[in-house]
Formats: C-alpha cells, sequence, structure tokens
C-alpha cells in the first residue's frame, strides 16, 4: 500500500487525520459508524495522490480522535469538519461520506454551502435520519457490546461474505471506536432530521449504493437525496454491499475520482 504522507492525532484544536497525496484538488473523507479512517486503507493504493490531496478524518471517538469527548452531534461533526478545513486552508474542498456520514455531506453543504465544491455519499444515512423499528434499534443497539451480532451485522449488510470478513470488521471495529460513543452516534442516527436545510441545495452529488446493501438501496435514495438535491445522480456498484471501499476498492476509487476530476472547478 501506498504509504499516507501524514498522520496526525486529534487534539481540542483539531480532528486527528490521515493525508494521502498532495494534489491541487482538495478532498475531505469521513468514515461510518462501525469504523474509522482504515476503512478506506485498501483505496489508498488506486488513488490519484498527484491530482488530489485526501484527508481522511476520524470524528470523535474514532482512530486518531478516538481519546476526544463530545457531543456526539450532526452539528458538532460538521463543525468540527469546517473548523479541520480552516485549519488545512481549504477554501473550498470535496466532500465523502460513508453511511453515518453521508448526513454529514448535507449538514456541511448547508452550513457552507460556498466551500463545498461536490459530495459524495456512499450508502448513506441522510438528513431524514433512520427510523429504525424498535426490534431493528435494540439490534443495533446490541451490537455495541455483542461480537457476534456485530459480525451478524457486517455479514448482512455485505450480501453475506464470509465468517473471515466478518470476523476482521469487528476487530477493526473493537480497536477503532471508543465505547463511549457508539450509543450516542446511534441516538444521533436515528433522531436526525434536518431535511428542510438541504432541499434545493445545488451541490453536484454523487450517491453511491452497493446491489447488495440490503437498507440503503436505490430505492431508498430515490426518495432522500435524489429527491432534495437537484443535481444529484446515483450509481450502483454491482455485487457489493455496504463497504464499497473495502469490497471492491479499484473499482470504487475510478467511480469517485471520475466524479470528481468532473467537478474539480
Amino acid at each position: 500500500m501506498n504509504a499516507p504522507v501524514e498522520i496526525r492525532s486529534g487534539s481540542d484544536a483539531v480532528l486527528g487525520y490521515v493525508r494521502y497525496g498532495n494534489g491541487p484538488v482538495h478532498v475531505l473523507v469521513m468514515h461510518d459508524w462501525l469504523g474509522d479512517h482504515s476503512s478506506y486503507d485498501a483505496v489508498i493504493p488506486w488513488l490519484d495522490g498527484h491530482a488530489f490531496t485526501y484527508i481522511f478524518i476520524d470524528v470523535r471517538g474514532y482512530g486518531q480522535s478516538i481519546e476526544l469527548a463530545g457531543e456526539f452531534t450532526v452539528e458538532e461533526i460538521a463543525a468540527d469538519c469546517l473548523m479541520l478545513a480552516d485549519h488545512l486552508g481549504w477554501t473550498r474542498f470535496h466532500l465523502v461520506g460513508h453511511s453515518m456520514t453521508g448526513m454529514i455531506t448535507q449538514r456541511i453543504a448547508a452550513d457552507a454551502p460556498s466551500r463545498v465544491t461536490s459530495a459524495i455519499a456512499v450508502c448513506p444515512v441522510s438528513a431524514a435520519g433512520n427510523r429504525l423499528s424498535p426490534e431493528a434499534l435494540a439490534f443495533f443497539a446490541s451490537t455495541i457490546e455483542d461480537d457476534d451480532a456485530l459480525r451478524r451485522l457486517f455479514k448482512f449488510v455485505t450480501g453475506g461474505l464470509s465468517d473471515a470478513w466478518g470476523d476482521r470488521k469487528v476487530r477493526q471495529s473493537r480497536d477503532t471506536v471508543a465505547p463511549t460513543c457508539r450509543a450516542r452516534y446511534l441516538e444521533m442516527l436515528v433522531t436526525a432530521n434536518f431535511v428542510d436545510d438541504v432541499r434545493g441545495l445545488e451541490t453536484p452529488y454523487l450517491i453511491i449504493v452497493g446491489d447488495k446493501d440490503p437498507g440503503l438501496d436505490s430505492e431508498a435514495m430515490a426518495c432522500t437525496f435524489l429527491a432534495w438535491h437537484p443535481n444529484a445522480e446515483l450509481h450502483v456498484i454491482p455485487n457489493c454491499g455496504h463497504y464499497p471501499m473495502q469490497e471492491c476498492p479499484p473499482y470504487f476509487a475510478t467511480v469517485i475520482e471520475g466524479f470528481l476530476k468532473r467537478n474539480a472547478i
């Protein structure tokens, strides 16, 4: 794997992150509820570090920011990302959000529309939140401590990948996510609702889903991102579940960089 240019631990002043590339086009990349920046490790060898500078952030409670306490809210993540962009000297930048942080791309685009050149939402939860049934919420909550439940979740959202896949994802999640933040971010996911703030945003959007992701599919995107954002387009990755950056990294890199290059100005 190509080595990252810089690894920075988080502090009270700025989130932790991993930087890759030194190109003129700036891309801020966010992770999901169940893992940190390392979910993107498999993609790095296929990225164009001459055209782009990628900052793979860790939100509070994850990875390089695992020691950072906080409110663990949509608004806090968005403010932290904008503060990091300021720290980096980025006036304008692109956003990538995955699952939980799909909605964060919308919050940042609504809060600072002049700064967001384009956004990519990967298998995303939207500004409407994810209104889980009581049974589903209880299952998601059980994954916070129950390794077997977490393993079953990873396998379910990827169309039944192997036990070895599930085991590795469980280890990654347990190693990189602080237990104290998991329940708070789950609460954020199921209660968020700021649709009125994002409806009609002209930010160019690419929505990526995998055809084996059972909950966040193209039908769900048609009712949310595609309905609200006039400049949104959908790309469905075949034979792929909820983690395209790990399940098919070269293809995922090709799709996102094609979109970023079309919207680089």
